[in-house]
């Protein structure tokens, strides 16, 4: 993701829009999506949400999708944006001292149901971005960042906010559209609210990823020790073979030495001889089939992991939770109930049509087999594990298929390949729960993802029943 830097240009173009379709609205809600990244809805405009992101590096403010959602991280930030903002009416958006610093007038009823002014102040400067909200007289209620009274810019709760020095460096220059600006922001929070998911969820992703290369190992060994007792089938020959010389002394002493010497007891008789030789062909026998049992059990999990791991940026709270209390849950804790029947998939609308998904077995099989019907469109991709796709429409278009097809590519981790189509009567229950065999189908190969339809799977919604 390259980096858009404000400048005044810009900045002006921001805060136009601002003007044009959020004044005369109200702060409705707030939602802390970690340390720096904050998302604000509006009581009336709400085809946007408002971004403001304090990064050391590149602090942001730009409108944004609505499709962007996220739980409230808890804390004194967020406790003292919704005590102060929450229910505020924008009277008024403006730029500071043609520099980066933006003032959203405010108005307040309180207790006693009189309106009161105040605002909220966003500095928007580099390495020193800060968030600030004043009382109607302009004093400091409460900063994201205070200084002392030393700092060449104080920050003290109680005091008068003095507005920052025009900043030098900060002035008119060519700067990108505010299209780009967006779409810089919208990319910005795409990888903020994923990186924000594996940090809360670290523990669990951590174990996913171990839990798989354990697994690939597990399987090595098994491969290995299946390989030994493959090596080991022809002691049947050799049991049979002594059996056969049994009354010929000198055929079985010649047929010992030529091929058995290492296995043959001379302290036995040859029927002893022979029954040991037999129980480690039955041996080796159980062995193979064992581990073809436990490589099978090893790769369906690894096939199911897999699957959690290129769907986790797509998770909701209730699948965490259910992967929670499937691989976290130590034996003396109670599992959290979800409040979500969790076999229940997940769908985007691509126009008026359904583009269903799942996320795991459990889904991917009720959607194929119970959801959709016999002339919906199911769609997977090609040699690779991944989510059952259904188009909820028998006769579906170019653009229905492609947006599809990209969603099977994004939930198995892949920015191309092959996707296998078909309708459902063409495609049959595997051995297991998500597997299935396809009768007949069609290929689309594709070689990108348009940048579009990750978005547009941020709006996902699940099925309620």
């Amino acid at each position: 993701m390259e980096n858009i830097k404000l400048t005044l240009s810009l900045l002006k173009k921001v805060v136009e829009e601002l003007q044009d379709k959020i004044e005369g609205n109200h702060f409705a809600h707030v939602s802390i999506i970690n340390s720096s990244d904050i998302l604000f809805q509006f009581s009336f405009y709400v085809k946007e949400k408002l971004l403001i992101s304090l990064n050391h590096q590149n602090p942001i403010i730009s409108l944004i999708g609505k499709e962007f959602s996220s739980a409230t991280t808890m804390g004194g930030l967020s406790d003292n944006l919704r005590k102060n903002l929450k229910g505020t009416y924008i009277t008024d958006i403006s730029i500071i001292n043609d520099d980066r610093v933006v003032r959203f007038t405010l108005q307040k009823t309180n207790d006693f149901f009189e309106k009161e002014d105040m605002s909220l102040v966003v500095e928007l400067i580099p390495t020193k971005s800060n968030l600030i909200i004043l009382d109607k007289d302009d004093k400091i209620l409460y900063a994201y960042h205070y200084t002392d009274l030393t700092h060449n810019h104080p920050i003290v709760r109680g005091m008068k906010y003095i507005p920052l020095e025009r900043h030098s460096n900060f002035a008119e220059k060519e700067s990108p559209s505010l299209e780009e600006y967006k779409k810089f922001a919208h990319q910005y929070l795409l990888e903020a609210t994923s990186k924000r998911k594996k940090e809360n969820q670290k523990p669990l992703y951590t174990y996913l990823i171990t839990k798989r290369k354990s697994l690939l190992k597990k399987i090595d060994v098994l491969n290995k020790e299946k390989k030994d007792a493959e090596d080991k089938l022809i002691y049947k020959e050799y049991g049979e073979m002594i059996y056969a010389y049994l009354y010929d002394k000198d055929e079985l002493e010649k047929y010992v030495k030529q091929n058995i010497s290492d296995l043959y007891d001379e302290n036995l008789s040859p029927e002893k001889n022979a029954t040991k030789i037999f129980n480690r062909y039955k041996k080796a026998k159980r062995t193979i089939e064992h581990d073809d049992i436990e490589i099978k059990k090893a790769n369906d999990e690894i096939e199911e992991i897999t699957n959690i791991i290129n769907t986790f940026d797509y998770l909701d709270e209730n699948e965490l939770l259910e992967l929670h209390n499937k691989y976290m849950l130590r034996h003396n804790q109670k599992p959290k109930k979800s409040k979500v029947d969790p076999r229940l998939p997940f769908y985007i609308k691509e126009g008026n049509t359904i583009i269903a998904f799942g996320k795991n077995a459990i889904q991917n099989d009720y959607l194929t087999f119970k959801k959709a019907d016999r002339d919906h469109l199911f769609l997977h991709i090609d040699h690779y594990s991944g989510s059952h796709v259904i188009i909820f429409n028998n006769h579906p278009t170019n653009e229905e298929m492609l947006t599809a097809s990209e969603i099977c590519l994004i939930l198995s981790n892949q920015k191309e390949g092959d996707i296998k189509y078909a309708p459902v009567r063409e495609i049959k229950k595997g051995q297991t729960p998500g597997q299935t065999n396809m009768l007949s189908y069609k290929l689309i190969t594709l070689r990108e993802v348009r940048s579009s339809t990750y978005e547009l799977l941020l709006s996902q919604k699940r099925f309620t029943n």
